[in-house]
């Protein structure tokens, strides 16, 4: 099975900095797997068929397979990277120690696992911005379901989501394990305000490649974004570290805690998310109003959603000679 990378010199050149003498057979599964549990799901089977059967690349697709093989190398690296402390054999598992070396301190280990993670989640979204940047180019992607699953969603990516809630930090793991609830908060909080009809126009529209928005459309997107982005991430805040046994899950310099949730904390960041959920939601909802009309966001004009602006001007009085004052 031919993958993005294929051997340890590819390997290497991604990573960087190797100066020990490292074996195919001992990288080959965690870059397997990794591409199978990361790349796969962000790009699609037939996308990642397509790319792994490629000999001479052409001149769009070289910066993509440079991202994509980077993502790789870090996250079989992360993959890996604590099974390269211990030597496993039958007798069982030991502390590995080869002459003239010193044994990773938890420090350097909690370090490198973190610039590894770091560099991983960079390089799997700077790939997926390529595509979006250059979606004309790679149709096998846009037709695919990666393509069309993620794209028929008001917040595709963890750069989207960054982009409407700056906290994210274009974290690529943290957005997975928050995307069920931006999914379920698009039907339970921005199709209401939106409306069913206009809802379902308005993702289609940015389910197709290739849609350009209009400058009104496009803000309509950006006001549904941070209210979902918000609304959707503290939805999903009390349980994101939590495991199975309902413990909270923390990790202090490498030592991994269950404790008690912090409510303090959580209720700052509960009350600030939910503050600007329903601020940007009000907004959205008088930008729609405002804007709407037979010809501009046509399926809410004509939906029962649709409140004309009322004015608020007063006739005021008009200033009288008789009068023994004056109304400024």
């Amino acid at each position: 099975m031919k993958m993005l990378i294929n051997d340890i010199a590819e390997l290497k050149a991604q990573i960087g900095g190797v100066q020990k003498t490292m074996a195919w057979p001992t990288w080959e599964p965690a870059v397997r797997q990794s591409e199978m549990k990361y790349i796969i799901p962000a790009i699609g089977q037939e996308f990642y068929d397509e790319l792994t059967a490629v000999t001479v690349p052409t001149a769009q697709q070289k910066p993509l397979l440079d991202r994509l093989k980077a993502a790789t190398a870090f996250f079989a690296y992360l993959e890996n990277l604590p099974f390269l402390m211990v030597a496993t054999g039958d007798a069982g598992m030991v502390v590995s120690s080869p002459a003239n070396t010193q044994i990773l301190t938890k420090w350097m280990f909690v370090a490198t696992l973190k610039d590894v993670t770091s560099k991983a989640d960079f390089w799997l979204e700077d790939s997926l911005q390529y595509l979006e940047k250059h979606a004309s180019d790679f149709e096998t992607w846009t037709a695919s379901d990666a393509y069309t699953v993620s794209h028929g969603r008001l917040i595709p990516s963890a750069s989207a989501w960054t982009a409407a809630y700056p906290p994210a930090q274009n974290s690529r793991r943290l957005f997975l394990q928050v995307r069920g609830y931006l999914q379920n908060a698009e039907d339970s909080f921005i199709r209401p305000i939106l409306g069913a009809d206009y809802f379902e126009a308005l993702m289609a529209k940015l389910k197709t490649a290739g849609t350009t928005l209009t400058p009104k459309e496009t803000n309509v997107v950006r006001l549904a974004r941070i209210a979902l982005a918000n609304y959707g991430f503290s939805k999903a805040l009390p349980y994101l570290n939590m495991n199975a046994d309902f413990r909270i899950v923390s990790e202090t310099d490498g030592i991994v805690n269950e404790d008690e949730l912090d409510n303090v904390r959580l209720n700052v960041v509960l009350k600030e998310c939910q503050e600007a959920a329903a601020n940007t939601a009000l907004q959205l909802t008088d930008y729609l109003n405002a804007n709407a009309s037979s010809l501009v966001f046509q399926e809410y004009f004509l939906s029962d959603r649709y409140r004309p602006p009322v004015s608020t001007k007063s006739a005021g009085f008009k200033n009288d000679s008789s009068n023994p004052f004056f109304v400024l």
